[in-house]
């Protein structure tokens, strides 16, 4: 035995010595027609799992020896199959493929020649999308793709971005096939993105794609690649802007000092000494206070018993980065492992990410781990088999958000100018009491109106904690040529807990403790089942068709609940130690669908293109006796570059489409729902709805037509894509008012028509391409019009939104207008243009006037890629033209005196604060009701409390041009390799959100330029909801900077 065992392992080794000495190590490069390197164009020897990529100078070595067959590709050129000979040096040379026979995923994950498509798609590269290492995709895709405007959440917190798709926030967003939430995303395992813009492209997904769909391809191991890959960047971010605070006048209501008044039978002997002493107005949340000119003063922590600040009297001086000394530097941490193995008949690539970092707001933190995994193995000549796994699960200490009585809510709107962050930081907790620059009095530590900013950060804290899992299981089965079978189970499941407390202790705010907690838990399940018929008729004529079933099923469920009437047991935050009968809510949705589909593709000398597809839908969201619809679109393209001989011109193509959606009703929507309460006493509680039900709703219907024109010139190194777009949803749902005797308040009914309609334009191109330099740069601009067409008989206007209790401010939509119309007080002005004022000079006001419109005129960005030898250089800019949001910051930073317009200098020269009667003021004029010549002046604080419910002062226009990415990176040579394990390594330098380059600086009104503070380009958290309407006290935004290197071994 032992001796048959030692002649096999000779055999084996001689065998393995002589194939080693077959093989030899070939070399070569890859370039272009023009002799330009082609940087990561693969190469692969045929029938084996060996194959590499060529680096930046387009050089690449290999193992093969003589015979074998090298395979060398590159996306837009023709491959080439070279033979090994003797010689170990090979250059090759492709050639542009003018056909332009890249491929794209397309709806239900249908790979598509793009030549073929006769609609508006277009696709971002992974490498592309995170090249500054953005977490939230949405963020990184800004000025990326025409007709995708994003709206970032606050860059200082937590918040998501939102996506806005040819003005539509309702996006689909799919992974590998599985219907996912935008927020699911590990961007470090993105091979590619296509976004599917029209109905025509999104039909096969059936109403629930209507308004787009995000297509999201992981990155999976190709043939013959075998690798690891790391990558780690660590990034700091910092506050970057801030809104403009005046630095002249602190706390208080007046400018008049308040002196202590020793009274000798309530305060303690030790006092007497603080008889006569300068206090502010210690309860004022507002900075009409005294002028901050270094007068001695007692502080406010100058009253904490046994502190060694205790009696202190202090100047009273500007404190002018006591808001920015609040926040401190984030930090994040962010580490990817990467293996993928590709061969013949197999493929797995899996990917483990941990994220862990914190914020410039102290005290909040967020952990993240992701991981994922897709493998695919050719099990039978005809069979295979395929699957994919993505789990993410994530942590957040302290979900910080924008928005009134937040953090930024106290700092910008209701707050003392003089305040020393640094002595609010250590001084509001002392010998167990807490203690605030907002106390009653210097006799009463209690606040007044707010807590210590740090007092809210680190004792009334939160935890969210969530878990994502979705993934696959697939067949394909070859039954014949041309035609294929495939089965496909997919799932996702996510689960959310979060709980709250609201501590007290000495001197705080609420004198009742709280404690609240809830969870949701949400989970999808699809089935799917299709045949793909392949084939060529004649010469000339191919088709392609489709056919298809799939059943889905979505279920939730919600609970929450809260403690009432305090905590039985100090600090022991359960919802059992409720004094009171606590509070529960829970809440239930169960919802699905059957559908059949086809798909119809028909080619013709590979110019002429023609697509049909078809669906029906069967809900259980609709009324049962009327719960299918019928969705369709129709779409074709014709290369008229083949008819064309022009060197000039490499690709022409003109494209047109049209489609029809119906839309379900909502969850729910069709029948009467009973939520439930708190029980009382042993019975349950349910509340009966004010909605009448209506079981024949339905959502509506969208039609749309779209035309597409494509170009391209001099080789691909010039590209045009143009596309116009014309849609109507039709027979949405809209509530009116039901008759008293229903016993219902309103009623929904299908009758709403809006319409809406754009442009879409990409250019690209190379401007400079060298043996050394190789330029890229992109420009995409977008237009849309959305006009409200009618929404039922006798009504002419629908209240969208109403947010601003204390006016009179809403959105609107109004038949015959631009949808999306704000509506609210407007200063008055006579025939000849003067302001108007009332006898006390506050501006005479009409209720409900039109204000403007929150829709932008235009968005668009700029992508540019530089690189020089081993260097690239990366720059993103996206840009917004017109729209306005409703700014309650500006609002009440005037009205507390906060914002730096309201000091300074009067057009006279003198402090505007000052007397009027002395020289200050604001100098108004214009006209009295009566017509009488208006020329006076106000004080300040008069001024802004007796206008601040004038809704036109706070609009702000959202216009703006921002650098949001730049990326340095210098990728080393193979030959510095050499004597290291790794096979590639690059190390770059990152930044993002880092300027803001253009925004509107004036007022547009008597009060003439300004500051800009708040940034245009983050919405996330507002009053509005997804109308992003308002913004309610957002956060500082904060800039970003990192270092980020990947190795590949």
């Amino acid at each position: 035995m032992k001796t048959k065992l030692f002649k096999f392992l000779t055999l084996s080794f001689m065998i393995m010595f002589q194939w080693g000495l077959a093989q030899q190590n070939i070399t070569g490069t890859v370039s272009d027609n023009a002799g330009v390197p082609i940087p990561g164009a693969t190469v692969v020897v045929l029938d084996t799992n060996n194959g590499v990529t060529t680096d930046f100078d387009g050089n690449f070595s290999i193992m093969a020896s003589a015979g074998d067959v090298l395979s060398v590709s590159y996306v837009g050129y023709t491959a080439q199959n070279i033979t090994v000979g003797s010689s170990t040096t090979i250059n090759v040379v492709l050639s542009a493929d003018n056909t332009l026979e890249e491929v794209v995923v397309t709806a239900l994950g249908i790979t598509r020649e793009a030549k073929s498509l006769g609609y508006a798609q277009q696709t971002v590269t992974g490498d592309a999308l995170t090249k500054t290492k953005q977490t939230d995709f949405k963020t990184a895709l800004a000025g990326k793709v025409a007709g995708v405007q994003v709206i970032s959440g606050t860059s200082s917190t937590y918040e998501p971005s939102a996506i806005r798709l040819r003005g539509e926030t309702d996006v689909l967003y799919v992974v590998d096939g599985i219907k996912v939430s935008s927020t699911d995303i590990n961007t470090d395992n993105i091979d590619n993105i296509t976004v599917l813009k029209g109905a025509a492209a999104t039909a096969l997904y059936g109403s629930e794609a209507k308004s787009g769909v995000i297509v999201i391809t992981s990155k999976k191991a190709k043939a013959g690649e075998s690798y690891i890959e790391v990558d780690h960047n660590t990034t700091v971010s910092n506050i970057s802007r801030l809104h403009p605070y005046q630095n002249e006048y602190g706390g208080g209501y007046s400018q008049a000092w308040d002196q202590f008044a020793f009274n000798a039978n309530t305060d303690p002997a030790s006092w007497a000494a603080f008889n006569g002493q300068n206090i502010p107005y210690y309860a004022a949340d507002e900075s009409w206070g005294p002028k901050m000119d270094g007068t001695l003063a007692r502080h406010w922590d100058s009253w904490i018993p046994n502190h060694p600040n205790f009696g202190e009297l202090r100047p009273w001086s500007p404190n002018p980065n006591n808001i920015k000394n609040f926040f401190e530097t984030g930090m994040v941490n962010s580490t990817s492992l990467s293996f993928g193995k590709g061969g013949e008949d197999f493929s797995v690539r899996a990917t483990g990410r941990v994220n862990q970092g914190t914020l410039p707001v102290p005290n909040a933190s967020r952990d993240t781990y992701d991981f994922n995994i897709n493998a695919s193995l050719n099990a039978t000549d005809k069979l295979t088999i395929y699957a994919a796994l993505n789990a993410r699960v994530q942590s957040t200490d302290n979900y910080v958000s924008s928005g009134y009585s937040s953090l930024q809510s106290n700092f910008s709107q209701w707050w003392q100018r003089q305040l020393d962050m640094d002595r609010l930081r250590d001084n509001y907790h002392f010998e167990g009491a807490f203690y605030t620059w907002n106390r009653r009095s210097a006799r009463n530590a209690r606040p007044q109106y707010w807590d210590a900013p740090h007092y809210e950060q680190y004792q009334n804290t939160n935890n969210n904690k969530n878990s994502t899992y979705s993934g696959n299981f697939g067949l394909n089965y070859d039954i014949m040529e041309g035609l294929s079978a495939n089965v496909e189970v997919k799932r996702r499941a996510y689960n959310r807990t979060s709980w709250s407390r609201g501590y007290i202790g000495p001197n705080s705010l609420s004198t009742q403790a709280s404690y609240n907690e809830g969870s949701f838990t949400s989970e999808m399940n699809e089935v799917i089942a299709k045949l793909n018929y392949d084939t060529r008729i004649t010469d000339d004529l191919d088709l392609n068709a489709i056919v298809g079933y799939g059943a889905g099923q979505n279920k939730s469920i919600s609970t929450s609940a809260s403690t009432s009437g305090g905590l039985a047991i100090p600090d022991f935050y359960v919802i059992s130690n409720s004094v009171d009968k606590p509070n529960y809510g829970t809440s239930r949705s169960n919802s699905s669908r059957l559908s059949a589909y086809g798909l119809l593709s028909l080619g013709y000398k590979s110019m002429l293109y023609i697509d049909g597809s078809y669906r029906l839908d069967w809900s259980s969201t609709a009324d049962s006796k009327n719960n299918r619809i019928e969705t369709f679109g129709v779409s074709g393209s014709f290369l008229f570059d083949t008819l064309i001989d022009a060197d000039w011109l490499t690709f022409g193509k003109i494209r047109g489409g049209y489609s029809e959606a119906p839309i379900f009703p909502g969850t729910y929507q069709t029948s009467p729902t009973y939520s439930s309460g708190t029980a009382y006493g042993s019975l349950a509680s349910l509340n009966v709805p004010n909605t009448l039900a209506n079981p024949q709703l339905t959502g509506g219907m969208r039609t749309e037509l779209e035309y597409g024109l494509e170009l391209k010139f001099l080789s691909n190194r010039l590209g045009l894509d143009f596309t116009y777009f014309d849609r109507e949803d039709s027979n949405l749902p809209v509530a009116i008012t039901a008759a008293g005797s229903t016993g219902y308040t309103g009623l929904n009914v299908n009758s709403k028509i809006t319409s809406s309609k754009g442009v879409e334009v990409m250019l690209s191109g190379t401007p400079i391409q060298t043996a050394d330099l190789r330029w890229d740069v992109s420009l995409n601009f977008a237009t849309l019009e959305k006009t409200v067409d009618f929404i039922y008989e006798g009504i002419e206007r629908n209240i969208l939104d109403s947010w601003l209790s204390w006016s009179s401010m809403d959105l609107q939509e109004i038949v015959g207008e631009e949808w999306g119309m704000l509506y609210g007080r407007k200063r008055k002005k006579d025939a000849q243009g003067n302001w108007m004022y009332y006898a006390s000079g506050n501006h005479m006001y009409d209720n409900n006037q039109l204000l403007g419109n929150v829709m932008p005129d235009y968005t668009g960005g700029i992508t540019s890629t530089l690189q020089y030898k081993n260097w690239d250089v990366a720059i993103g800019i996206d840009f917004q033209e017109g729209g306005l949001y409703h700014s309650v910051t500006d609002m009440f930073s005037m009205a507390a005196g906060l914002h730096e317009w309201t000091a300074g200098m009067n057009d006279k020269g003198n402090p505007k604060r000052d007397a009027v009667s002395a020289g200050g003021g604001i100098h108004q004029v214009g006209v009295y009701a009566d017509g009488s010549v208006a020329d006076i002046y106000r004080a300040p604080d008069s001024w802004a409390w007796g206008n601040w419910t004038r809704d036109d002062l706070w609009l702000v226009d959202a216009s703006f041009v921002k650098l949001r990415q730049v990326r340095i990176g210098y990728t080393f040579n193979p030959d510095q390799l050499d004597k290291t394990p790794f096979d590639a390594i690059n190390v770059a330098l990152i930044g993002t959100n880092l300027a803001i380059l253009s925004e509107t600086t004036d007022w547009g009104d008597y009060r003439g330029a300004k500051t800009p503070g708040l940034d245009p380009s983050e919405l996330g958290s507002n009053w509005s909801g997804s109308y992003y309407a308002s913004e309610g006290g957002q956060l500082p935004s904060a800039r970003t900077f990192g270092l980020n290197v990947s190795f590949k071994f």
